[in-house]
């Protein structure tokens, strides 16, 4: 995994994103700045605007154009003065995230491409997700982007928007301070990289019998209602595991549970997570992974869970196993549940309503050549 703490450009990890885009708005409001002041934002999805709502709104009241871009059903209800620009789902703009701000005399951005790709060191499905792209306190880097960005979204932006972004970017005549320039870069890298090192968020709650995480344990984990990150779903059911202590005892039963949990935990990346929704009802979710993997790994844990009567303490297990690949939030459980009974196999839920595609992944297509 390359070292993305400090980096201005190539692999950059969301919370470095987050870091430079704030960086970017707070200048956007600085004092001084106004009516010849252009920002362009694409959100790719609503929820993630929401966060930053209150300071749209702000840098809306001051600004000459603000410009908000991002996918949904209908047109949000965004704050007086933003304009705003529905994305469709298949386009590359979907997948991007980019804040850019341009004055005739300043100018700062962010962008970058969803990877489709996660760190899978990282403590939850949000802080996971990687990009490729840049940012920059450098106003000839503003200025390209604000033109790329007015030409990419065409007659989506009104004429009286296009015309006012036209007049900015006449104004932009004087040469930029590139050593004041550097120096803000310096700062924020630095900052950049502390914030990286914070410690990560602490656990949510556990299954006291297995020590496996819980639904509501993991629901802090999976982030925003958003479709940015595709889940692998491994659903585990064993009929009969309520029987175990009825028949054994207790202790038989806990032994058995723990034997279980092993299993499911075994070989999970420390991004991954193994949940225990019921007395007999196991859940593995796994962020970007493969069909292929995800079909491998339920056809594992079956063999294996059914094997476990060789294992002290020896107790016949039946489990059956399904899998998903999907991008909904809530997770989709009921309907996982209903297919327990077909052969296990990987499909996509929902088919194609809204969500990103989930692109084959190989060494030589890893990452893209989006950005250069």
């Amino acid at each position: 995994m390359p070292d993305v703490s400090s980096a201005r450009a190539g692999v950059l990890s969301k919370r470095a994103l987050v870091t430079a885009s704030h960086a970017v708005e707070r200048a956007a409001l600085a004092e001084g700045t106004g009516a010849d002041t252009v920002v362009f934002a694409l959100f790719q999805r609503l929820p993630y605007f929401e966060r930053e709502r209150e300071v749209y709104a702000r840098i809306a009241r001051t600004a000459a154009v603000t410009v908000v871009g991002m996918v949904d059903s209908g047109r949000p209800d965004l704050p007086h003065g933003v304009t705003p620009v529905l994305l469709r789902p298949d386009e590359p703009m979907a997948r991007e995230w980019s804040v850019a701000v341009l004055s005739p005399t300043f100018g700062a951005s962010v962008v970058a491409q969803d990877l489709d790709d996660v760190d899978p060191q990282a403590t939850s499905v949000e802080s996971a997700r990687l990009f490729r792209g840049r940012w920059g306190l450098r106003r000839d880097e503003a200025y390209a982007e604000i033109v790329r960005l007015r030409d990419a979204l065409g007659d989506r932006l009104p004429p009286a928007v296009r015309h006012k972004v036209g007049e900015v970017l006449a104004s932009v005549a004087a040469p930029a301070a590139v050593d004041v320039e550097s120096r803000a870069e310096a700062a924020l890298r630095h900052v950049a990289s502390r914030l990286e090192a914070l410690s990560p968020a602490a656990a949510g709650p556990v299954d006291a019998e297995t020590g496996l995480a819980t639904l509501a344990g993991i629901t802090p984990w999976l982030g925003d209602a958003t479709d940015t990150v595709p889940l692998g779903l491994v659903l585990v059911t064993v009929d009969d595991l309520t029987a175990v202590e009825r028949r054994h005892g207790n202790r038989i039963r806990m032994h058995t549970e723990q034997n279980i949990a092993d299993l499911l935990r075994d070989g999970l990346r420390p991004l991954d997570r193994a949940v225990r929704l019921s007395p007999g009802e196991f859940l593995v979710v796994q962020p970007v992974v493969g069909p292929d993997e995800l079909t491998d790994r339920s056809l594992r844990l079956e063999r294996r869970l059914a094997a476990l009567h060789a294992t002290y303490p020896f107790v016949d297990l039946h489990p059956r196993t399904t899998t998903m690949l999907t991008r909904r939030r809530p997770l989709p459980l009921n309907t996982l549940r209903s297919r327990l009974r077909h052969i296990p196999a990987t499909t996509l839920w929902p088919p194609s309503q809204g969500s990103l595609p989930i692109a084959p992944r190989s060494p030589a297509t890893r990452g893209g050549g989006w950005f250069r």
